[in-house]
């Protein structure tokens, strides 16, 4: 009983601790124009298509999915998470479980070639090998949402997909990039 109410203790701790350093740790608005760019025609091989801006996927795929305490990973703490070189992004965009209880994450990286999402794709598995690896025994209820097939690319899109509806996120990815 006691070790129970101690394991509970140090959890509300971490996740205090997660709160306070991502509420802290943004700062003010970051703007880049690479960010809210909308993906545009170029003729170049393997460019960017008409489809939707990083931005825009996300922000559809979290309209229609519950997605617990976000907080949005902003230009500026981009390299905390993900290693991407900066010049071959045309949109970014993603979220966590800001309270840092849940796996939850959403990123979508338009790339200006598709001859650069490799590179991205495998990073994404990396990371999601990382939250595998942290969750298992922190939450061993959510690892639901880490069933192997959360990141997902589509022409110049690469996107990591951690939610409690994967399937339905993928769909939303995938007829937005088409």
């Amino acid at each position: 009983m006691k070790i129970n109410v101690t394991k509970k203790i140090i959890a509300g701790l971490i996740c205090a601790a997660v709160a306070i350093c991502v509420c802290g740790c943004s700062s003010g608005t970051a703007s880049d124009s690479t960010a809210s760019s909308t993906a545009e025609s170029s003729s170049d091989n393997g460019s960017v298509s008409s489809a939707a801006s990083a931005e825009e996927i996300t922000d559809k795929i979290l309209a229609e999915i519950e997605f617990p305490s976000k907080s949005e990973i902003k230009e500026d703490r981009r390299d905390d998470f993900y290693e991407v070189d900066i010049d071959k992004i045309e949109s970014y965009s993603a979220y966590i479980c800001g309270s840092g209880a849940y796996p939850d994450e959403l990123a979508v990286f338009c790339m200006k070639s598709s001859n650069d999402t490799t590179a991205v794709k495998d990073m994404l598995e990396k990371r999601v090998e990382k939250q595998t690896a942290s969750f298992k025994d922190y939450t061993p209820d959510e690892m639901y949402k880490i069933d192997g097939n959360n990141v997902v690319v589509s022409g110049n899109y690469v996107a990591l997909i951690i939610c409690s509806d994967n399937a339905k996120a993928t769909e939303i990815f995938k007829s937005l990039t088409k």
